[in-house]
């Protein structure tokens, strides 16, 4: 028997099959930018994600090369390569994943995958960073290539002319083009962009390749130490991925193309993505490969200041970037004029029409012009911008008694006795750590105002955030979140909240293990060397084994409540070292001559090191990756939660923080200022004993710090053996793998003893997710609180404060980048 509506629902169009709009619906859909205009061609696809892509960073890769090598530089370019563009073919598949629909905003396919609100509250802000931010940066960049192109064609005859007046000639070309409604209409601005890419590109490689390979080339590394080495790597691997930075805008391009059941939109893309992808290719692999081959590690940032160029190319490649630009202006703009017509037609009910373009775009390159003309260092400081009802019912248990047995086991679920005083001084370890003593160092990246603000936002946020933490604990009644990623899953789905969650606070809990087991190796060496001046030299390696030898004993301790003797000691030395370093300071008197500017001999290293700084401070603010598995040892019962004795505990500890904290960190920088070491302690080198037996406590601290943070390791770890891979509790099986990890952590600090540099990209990159914006982003996914009110207010004050402080650094990368390359045009 046939279906007679199935065959109808098939042979309808593709976005018919189930359109319940109304007419008024329907007109306002066909006046928005993304979903006005359906008749595009695969090409237009082509050449707006070249657009939106290929940017004058492309000019920096031989300088990344340089820093990466010629064989980790090859892969990391090609790998690179082959993951953007299989991420791109999945957004490509996901347009039309659903039939009968078309996510054709990004917001709207991050509604599907999160939920109705939260895939706003993930997406849409983050969008709009990288979008406003970029036309932003964009605006400076052709005021600036404007103002360069002037100053060679009309040298030494013309007056100079302030950039300001440059943007604003600048902008008065988008005062014009962003009244074309779609993307469809700006077709042309985008090809002329992409051919603007391709030619500066061909221009750098070309004139390389001509002018030959340089005598006494050199491709090894140029820093001067193993330590510079890997920093200069990561600093590439940065310089890299974001060189692939374009599918904010994939998805809206692809609404522009005509889809039915039959020819799905998907073709067309695809076809235009892969031309799209062979101009990348074509554009970034010879400029690369050809500039390192030709310059070795003395290759400029920017390839076309290596070339000694003469004035012709100049004028002519500061012109090719004014078109490029104009046109990837638009690419980025587009999304965002969607944004605010579908809000004020759809939202705030007003008619579309062409006024209402006219005002709002006008405001908005307007806004994008101001904030150019006002922070010309834009490009620098792009990365400031990454209620449930309790039922009153009685807790119950339904574990069978397997499952009650494995719980028994597990070291965050074995034991929950634990007093308040306990999460106070675990809370204590886990947070003040080493770090304190960089904080003066920071403070002298940061400046006086903004280290003091950032000191005391950080402080307040992290306080805040906690409390929600404590609260969520036990926010579904008969229920305890044990641990990070149970919450996760709450908040984002049982799959989901793992992904989010695990990768992250893995990062955390590992990284500061490795880095605690480099630090206690280090501070060892130092406590010998100080006593013990004539002695023979020791390598650092036998320092971390030596430290690494009380953890092979510590590490078999089940679980936290018995490791509270060694927390205590912890919290304690963490307190008394702080004392000890702001107390010498103090005793050692001002520096002569004493400088508080900015250490950076340029703006771009004031701005790098400011960044870094923002980092240092995440890290020493890093204690939340493990608050919810402390409060799993407190017992708990509906007439007494275990969130009063925690709340109790995580108040003491914080109060000891700003104790140790704010006098380290201002007592410190006032004393030294600019000249302050990264550690505290070797500013102060006298008294020798004193010094010595700070270290020792350091010794003292990292060792309870280590444990803290292995916990919640092990406890993943035997979670993953006893209830996935079916092994049996066990104590040999606990003796294994945690021998296992210690041994691991302790090798990689061996191989790599420089790890603790690193922390500044474990804190912008783990530490602020996790401690910053992750906690809020779960209230609001779970509480749903009302718009608008107290509680709603406070998360996204708090969400909007740690982008501000933390953003997760992609954009600030990817714009640094585009202004290092495209400043010397």
């Amino acid at each position: 028997m046939v279906n007679d509506s199935n065959m109808d629902s098939h042979n309808l169009p593709y976005n018919d099959k189930v359109d319940n709009r109304s007419d008024k619906e329907k007109a306002i859909d066909a006046w928005l930018p993304i979903t006005s205009s359906r008749n595009a061609k695969w090409w237009y696809s082509a050449f707006h994600n070249v657009t939106a892509m290929v940017g004058a960073g492309v000019l920096s890769l031989p300088y990344a090369m340089s820093e990466l090598g010629w064989g980790p530089g090859v892969a990391v370019l090609v790998i690179s390569w082959i993951v953007t563009l299989y991420t791109l073919w999945q957004m490509v598949e996901m347009h039309e994943c659903v039939p009968g629909k078309r996510f054709d905003r990004y917001h709207e396919l991050g509604q599907h995958a999160f939920g109705e609100k939260l895939g706003l509250y993930i997406v849409v802000p983050q969008q709009l960073v990288v979008e406003v931010g970029v036309n932003i940066v964009y605006m400076v960049t052709g005021g600036k290539s404007l103002q360069k192109f002037h100053n060679l064609v009309c040298e030494p005859h013309c007056k100079d002319i302030k950039l300001t007046y440059f943007i604003m000639i600048f902008a008065s070309v988008h005062f014009v083009l962003s009244h074309l409604p779609n993307f469809n209409s700006i077709s042309g601005v985008s090809l002329a962009a992409a051919v603007m890419s391709l030619s500066y590109s061909t221009i750098a490689w070309t004139a390389a390749a001509k002018k030959g390979v340089q005598e006494n080339v050199q491709y090894g590394y140029k820093a001067k130490s193993t330590a510079g080495t890997v920093f200069n790597f990561f600093s590439a691997l940065g310089d890299v991925a974001f060189a692939y930075a374009g599918h904010n805008v994939v998805l809206e391009i692809q609404a522009t193309i005509p889809s039915t059941p039959e020819k799905p939109s998907k073709g067309p893309m695809w076809k235009g993505v892969i031309v799209a992808y062979i101009v990348v290719a074509i554009c970034y692999f010879p400029v690369a490969l050809i500039g390192y081959w030709m310059y070795g590690n003395e290759v400029s940032d920017n390839l076309l200041i290596s070339l000694n160029k003469p004035t012709w190319l100049i004028a002519m490649a500061n012109l090719f970037v004014v078109v490029h630009v104009i046109g990837s202006y638009q690419i980025y703009a587009m999304p965002v004029f969607d944004m605010i017509e579908t809000v004020l037609v759809k939202k705030l009910n007003f008619t579309p029409s062409f006024m209402l373009r006219f005002i709002t775009r006008n405001l908005y390159v307007a806004l994008t012009m101001f904030i150019g003309i006002c922070f010309p260092f834009f490009s620098g400081l792009l990365g400031f911008f990454g209620g449930f009802a309790f039922a009153p019912t009685t807790y119950f248990d339904q574990r069978t008694a397997e499952q009650k047995a494995i719980d028994d086991w597990l070291p965050i679920t074995s034991s929950r006795n634990a007093k308040w005083y306990y999460a106070a001084f675990h809370n204590v370890t886990a947070m003040v750590g080493a770090g304190v003593l960089s904080l003066p160092y920071a403070m002298s990246n940061l400046g006086w105002g903004p280290g003091v603000v950032i000191l005391i936002l950080s402080w307040v946020i992290t306080l805040y955030t906690l409390w929600q933490m404590v609260e969520m604990h036990e926010m579904i009644p008969g229920k305890r979140f044990d641990r990070y990623h149970e919450l996760g899953q709450e908040a984002f789905g049982e799959k989901l909240g793992l992904y989010i969650v695990v990768p992250q606070q893995l990062i955390v809990e590992v990284g500061v293990n490795i880095v605690y087991m480099v630090t206690g190796g280090k501070s060892l060496k130092k406590v010998h060397e100080t006593v013990c001046e004539d002695c023979t030299k020791i390598k650092t390696t036998y320092f971390i084994m030596i430290f690494a030898s009380v953890h092979f004993i510590l590490s078999h301790l089940p679980n936290f409540n018995s490791i509270s003797g060694v927390s205590l000691a912890a919290a304690v030395m963490s307190l008394t070292y702080s004392t000890i370093a702001w107390t010498a300071s103090i005793s050692k008197g001002m520096q002569e001559h004493v400088h508080y500017g900015y250490r950076g001999k340029n703006p771009s290293e004031n701005t790098f090191n400011f960044f870094n700084a923002l980092g240092d401070v995440a890290f020493a603010y890093a204690g939340h990756n493990v608050v919810l598995e402390i409060q799993a040892t407190i017992p708990s019962t509906p007439e007494k939660p275990s969130k009063g004795p925690m709340w109790r505990g995580v108040i003491v500890a914080y109060v000891v923080v700003a104790l140790c904290y704010f006098p380290v960190a201002l007592i410190g920088f006032y004393m030294f200022g600019n000249e302050v070491a990264d550690n505290i302690l070797i500013s102060l080198e006298k008294p020798k004993w004193l010094i010595a037996a700070a270290n020792m406590f350091v010794v003292i601290h990292v060792i309870g710090s280590y444990q803290i943070y292995a916990m919640p390791v092990f406890d993943m770890i035997e979670t993953l053996l006893v209830k996935k891979l079916n092994f049996k509790p066990s104590r040999i099986l606990r003796f294994v793998s945690r021998t296992i990890y210690v041994a691991f952590t302790m090798f990689v600090a061996i191989t790599f003893p420089f790890f603790g540099g690193l922390l500044g990209f474990f804190g912008g990159f783990a530490f602020a997710p996790t401690t910053y914006f992750l906690p809020c982003i779960m209230w609001l996914a779970i509480y749903k609180p009302k718009k608008f009110s107290l509680s709603w207010c406070a998360n996204w004050v708090d969400l909007h404060l740690s982008w501000f402080l933390f953003d997760d650094s992609i954009s600030n990368w990817r714009a640094a980048e585009y202004h290092k390359a495209s400043k010397e045009l």
